[in-house]
């Protein structure tokens, strides 16, 4: 996992979970597959977080 991917995990952790749509624009740009699947685990979270709230 590159340094850039680190900063996209760190701001994706930092992200609310009413915004986590934008996350597929860090998996977008992710530079590793291990990247964007730990982006992914955390879209799925804060997706799951925003559903049990409705």
């Amino acid at each position: 996992m590159t340094d850039f991917d680190k900063i996209l995990i760190q701001k994706a952790d930092r992200f609310r979970r009413w915004d986590y749509p934008d996350i597929d624009v860090l998996i977008a740009i992710a530079d590793t597959p291990q990247a964007r699947e730990r982006l992914r685990e955390i879209r799925i979270l804060l997706q799951s977080l925003v559903e049990e709230t409705l």
